[in-house]
C-alpha cells in the first residue's frame, strides 16, 4: 500500500538537531514514511567551516535561501549565494565554509538519512 499524501510544517514535523554552528530542521525522514529522500531546513552560523565532508551511502542537493559560503571540491573554490543549487554525488568530498552568515539552506538527501 502507498504511503498517504502528508501535509508537513517545520512548527509541527520537524526533529530540530543542533549541533556547533548549525541547526538543521529535518522535516522529511524516515518517520514519515519516507525511504527515498529526506528533507532538511538547515541553517550554518558564521563561522560554521567543515574542511572535509563526505556522504558515502547518500546524493546530496542543497539549495541555497541566503547567506553566502564556499564551497571547495577538485581543488576549486566555489562562491555560493542564494538561488544556487549544488549537487554532490555519494561518496564526493568537499569542504564548506560559511563566508557571510547566517547561511540557510534547503538540503535534500536520497536514499533517506534518517
Amino acid at each position: 500500500m502507498a504511503q498517504p499524501i502528508r501535509v508537513l510544517t517545520l512548527k509541527d514535523d520537524a526533529e530540530v538537531v543542533r549541533l556547533d554552528h548549525l541547526t538543521s530542521r529535518r522535516l522529511v525522514r524516515k518517520a514519515h514514511g519516507s525511504s527515498a529522500m529526506s528533507f532538511n531546513v538547515t541553517t550554518l552560523e558564521q563561522g560554521y567551516d567543515d574542511r572535509e565532508v563526505q556522504y558515502a551511502d547518500h546524493d546530496e542537493i542543497f539549495y541555497i535561501l541566503a547567506g553566502e559560503a564556499e564551497i571547495e571540491f577538485d581543488g576549486v573554490r566555489h562562491l555560493l549565494t542564494p538561488g544556487m543549487a549544488v549537487f554532490v554525488p555519494r561518496g564526493s568530498k568537499y569542504a564548506y565554509r560559511v563566508t557571510k552568515g547566517p547561511n540557510e539552506m534547503v538540503a535534500v538527501f536520497a536514499p533517506t538519512r534518517s
